[in-house]
């Protein structure tokens, strides 16, 4: 950092401290250090796009609990774990996987296994396990991983940061997530080690997964497990979203055509036989994919935003 940068810096944390911290007028700020107001405001501006201010919005419990419930009950499920909605994509992801941190620190007793699959807002929960008693639990990945799959969004390295937090064991599943044909899927299933690493996963007490869209620019895209011309096979065919690379189309019916035989993970049915599937979603261009994911019957716990519930339930009365 250059000496005129460090002192930017400088100047842009002091100004924070004292508008956001110490309650001053902007005016006020510009008469105590010798500024413009217009040049405090620019301070301020610049704090926030740089993130040396994070502004966070709570909504009121009433609120949450009231969006919690009509989610619990249109669509059965468990748990519904609502955070405020934040401008900010980083800092909503931060919000919903702390949201689903919490949850699991509540539910996860010693003796227990968590499946967990792979993505960005998995692989945010464990940043946000912090202080909780060690537990003598499992985490064993659902899904195969790839070089091509950077590692904090690994489904391996995931498990192995859960564990460590929780003070538990993770199991690796040594295989591709996508293989390139059916067969060659077959082959890594019927690997000892394989077989019995999703054994275990399919005897998971909880499942953590991400629920993916069916964009070109999708994550599986990206990463090379589908080709575009995949993808957009999978959207003619309905598809509107995955989970595990399970897709499906908007009313939770799976979409089966040659793509989910070349999965090496947990299948929709085995997602269905494990007691608290936990979907964690943070994005808001992904509410068909969610919509689909709970009408599914994989997912029974939902951790997202306040804004995505409305969003999800204005949906599901439109179709």
């Amino acid at each position: 950092m250059t000496p005129e940068l460090s002192q930017d810096v400088e100047l842009m944390t002091r100004v924070a401290s004292l508008y956001y911290l110490d309650d001053l007028t902007q005016g006020e700020i510009a008469d105590s250090l010798g500024l413009s107001r217009p040049k405090v405001g620019r301070l301020l501006k610049r704090a926030r796009e740089e993130g040396i201010v994070e502004i966070t919005v709570h909504t009121h419990p009433a609120l949450s609990m009231q969006l919690e419930n009509r989610l619990k009950e249109r669509f059965d499920l468990q748990s519904a774990l609502l955070v405020s909605d934040q401008g900010d994509e980083q800092t909503q992801r931060a919000q919903v996987a702390r949201m689903a941190a919490g949850y699991l620190n509540r539910e996860l007793h010693d003796g227990m296994v968590v499946a967990v699959g792979m993505g960005r807002n998995t692989g945010t929960v464990p940043e946000f396990v912090a202080n909780v008693p060690p537990r003598n639990c499992t985490f064993v990945s659902a899904i195969g991983g790839s070089p091509q799959i950077a590692a904090p969004i690994n489904s391996n390295d995931i498990c192995r940061r859960l564990a460590e937090r929780f003070g538990g064991q993770s199991k690796s599943l040594y295989a591709p997530a996508y293989a390139e044909t059916a067969a060659i899927r077959d082959s890594f299933i019927n690997h000892d080690d394989v077989r019995g690493t999703l054994e275990t996963a399919r005897q998971a007490d909880f499942a953590l997964v991400g629920i993916g869209d069916a964009h070109d620019d999708s994550a599986v895209v990206v990463i090379g497990c589908f080709s575009a011309g995949e993808m957009q096979q999978l959207r003619r065919a309905g598809a509107v979203g995955d989970i595990l690379g399970n897709f499906f189309d908007v009313s939770g019916q799976r979409i089966v055509n040659g793509m989910d035989n070349r999965v090496v993970g947990l299948n929709a049915d085995d997602l269905q036989r494990i007691p608290s599937v936990i979907g964690i979603v943070s994005e808001t261009n992904k509410m068909a994919a969610v919509l689909g994911a709970l009408r599914s019957g994989m997912v029974n716990v939902l951790a997202t935003s306040i804004g995505n519930a409305r969003s999800i339930l204005e949906m599901d009365s439109q179709k």
